[in-house]
């Protein structure tokens, strides 16, 4: 009688089991390819499943957000709380997600903040925090029209602003300081990662920085 030890007792089972496997996969058990491949899910709480390429789009928005949101700012570099968004304003010392909302909802709701004293209207902003702010900021844009955000549309927007989620690459260059190239830029990032929403989305558009933003978000709509 053949006796064996624990180490060849496991390989013996190990490779009785790879055995059965493989008769089973030519037999049509166990899963099938489709099995790993995507598909679109069951709607939940109402709201229909994303697509695959919907679902990366978000992603790669999500995460472009995050980057711009953990970038720090440059030694002279200023933000303008009148027309930097919600993700570039995270990127003030002390302003989180929810700061930074409170800071967009007070400018759509109170209008424009003149000075760095006025972002003390703001719910949870007081003299301290201004007074920490202060270097950081610049007020050398006042808005034309208030900025769009999700509970808040533009209001009295120009009929001749640029709207860049529906131009093409010629009207894109009518916005002073737009070229062919950073237009064709702007439509390339819209059809790959979805539409503009917000001011600072056109930030993920390579050769578009705060200064560029600054300059252009008088001429645009969304």
């Amino acid at each position: 009688m053949t006796y064996f030890n624990g180490t060849e007792l496991r390989s013996l089972f190990l490779a009785t089991g790879l055995l059965l496997l493989g008769a089973a996969a030519r037999l049509g058990f166990g899963p099938k390819p489709d099995d790993f491949s995507w598909t679109e899910g069951s709607t939940l709480d109402g709201r229909p499943a994303r697509s695959l390429s919907a679902t990366r789009r978000q992603v790669s928005k999500g995460v472009a957000e995050e980057e711009l949101a953990a970038r720090p700012l440059g030694p002279d570099e200023r933000l303008d709380p009148n027309s930097a968004g919600v993700t570039e304003l995270r990127r003030l010392p002390g302003v989180g997600p929810a700061r930074a909302q409170a800071i967009v909802k007070e400018r759509v709701s109170g209008g424009a903040f003149r000075g760095p004293r006025d972002l003390a209207r703001v719910p949870g902003i007081g003299l301290r925090t201004v007074e920490a702010l202060t270097p950081h900021l610049a007020f050398g844009f006042t808005p034309a029209f208030r900025l769009s955000t999700p509970d808040f549309p533009p209001v009295g927007a120009s009929a001749s602003l640029v709207d860049v989620n529906r131009a093409q690459i010629k009207e894109l260059e009518q916005i002073t300081g737009i070229g062919p190239a950073l237009a064709a830029r702007i439509v390339a990032s819209r059809q790959r990662l979805g539409p503009f929403k917000h001011p600072e989305d056109l930030l993920r558009v390579p050769g578009i920085g705060p200064v560029v933003l600054r300059r252009i978000s008088a001429q645009v709509r969304f």
